[in-house]
């Protein structure tokens, strides 16, 4: 169901899309061969964007990294930044803002680009060019060296336009970057697209290990889960739920709105011990569309692309029940693996499993869960 729900916003924001690709002023401009209008050729004929207000804003690039998390960077050296974002036509968190940052290097004008577009890869460019050269390329520096992408390349007697497309899977970003020239001869833009890798702002890939990397809000002097929901920040969001068979209190960093219902993608979680609060574990969805959820018999759902767990409080403590993660090569190939922290999954000595069937299994558990609903603290 949250599958369908993100498609479903894709199909909304589609109309979005295309004012945004009409009216950005974007690096490669195309000339009439190419399949549709580009930016330049939709200013010069007003007619045809009668009534669309330009949607674009000049924003700051923190500003941009609120709205695109794991957001580029503009290269080294680059001059006469600007950050800009395109409007949404939708309150929904998938897809969202469409964020651009235009920029000039080594005598070129570069356009790139960043949404959040959920499970769907999504050409985010703009462009409309029948491509004279599409390339399929991996990388370096983004998803540790792994990431898949494509070039393209348009040739004209006029000009040359290359443009470089990714996507990450982990969080559900789309990312583009585009030039254009009379003449781009031996010029890499994958080279250029490397350099934009931020690792101060990229996910980690596989298995999180949440408990080493998260340190917990100070509880000292609280007996109760009211005396914690004092404690939290503006914006931080909090719940109560049951897990196996203990009641706790999820805290989250921040909480998103889709229809009235604001979810989380990660938690402190709490239970009572001897009647005071003890913190009992951190969890942390990979993406906005995987938000925290509890199934029918009572297990804590969490996942993303590549991997999902279920937990549970049945021994008095926080300990996966379940999970199941895939791993690629460099040639595509996957490797499954199947764990519990309680008891014996039938997994080999290294957690390998043959297939696929125990992840599939697990997401479809967690397509039928109850997704979380937070309640958002306001100071």
């Amino acid at each position: 169901m949250k599958r369908i729900i993100v498609m479903t916003m894709a199909g909304i924001m589609a109309l979005s899309m295309v004012a945004c690709g009409q009216q950005a002023d974007t690096a490669a401009q195309a000339e009439a061969e190419p399949a549709a209008e580009t930016a330049q050729e939709a200013e010069s004929q007003p007619q045809e964007v009668v009534g669309l207000a330009n949607p674009w804003h000049d924003i700051t690039e923190e500003e941009a990294s609120a709205i695109v998390p794991n957001l580029f960077k503009v290269p080294e050296g680059a001059a006469n930044v600007k950050w800009s974002k395109c409007d949404s036509e939708s309150d929904a968190p998938v897809p969202g803002e469409l964020v651009q940052a235009s920029f000039d290097l080594d005598s070129l004008s570069y356009t790139a680009r960043a949404q959040v577009t959920g499970d769907n890869y999504s050409d985010i460019s703009g462009l409309y060019y029948e491509w004279t050269v599409n390339d399929e390329v991996t990388l370096a520096n983004w998803a540790d060296g792994n990431m898949k992408g494509n070039c393209y390349r348009y040739l004209s007697d006029e000009e040359t336009v290359d443009l470089i497309t990714w996507y990450d899977v982990e969080v559900g970003i789309s990312y583009s970057l585009s030039t254009s020239a009379k003449d781009l001869d031996g010029f890499d833009i994958q080279a250029i697209a490397e350099q934009m890798y931020d690792e101060t702002k990229q996910a980690t890939y596989g298995m999180p290990d949440d408990e080493e990397e998260h340190q917990p809000m100070d509880i000292t002097g609280c007996d109760t889960f009211t005396q914690i929901v004092d404690k939290l920040g503006d914006g931080q969001a909090y719940a109560n739920a049951t897990i196996g068979s203990e009641d706790v209190l999820l805290v989250a960093s921040g909480a998103f709105e889709v229809e009235g219902q604001h979810q989380a993608i990660d938690a402190e979680i709490y239970k009572y011990t001897d009647g005071a609060p003890e913190y009992v574990g951190y969890v942390e969805c990979g993406g906005t569309a995987y938000p925290l959820s509890i199934s029918k018999d009572g297990m804590l759902l969490v996942g993303s692309n590549h991997w999902i767990k279920k937990f549970t409080m049945e021994p008095g403590w926080l300990v996966v029940d379940e999970e199941a993660s895939v791993e690629y090569d460099t040639d595509g190939g996957a490797t499954y693996y199947h764990h519990s922290d309680i008891r014996d999954v039938g997994a080999d000595e290294n957690g390998q499993v043959e297939d696929d069937s125990v992840m599939t299994a697990l997401f479809g558990e967690y397509d039928d869960c109850e997704i979380i609903d937070f309640a958002v603290v306001s100071k």
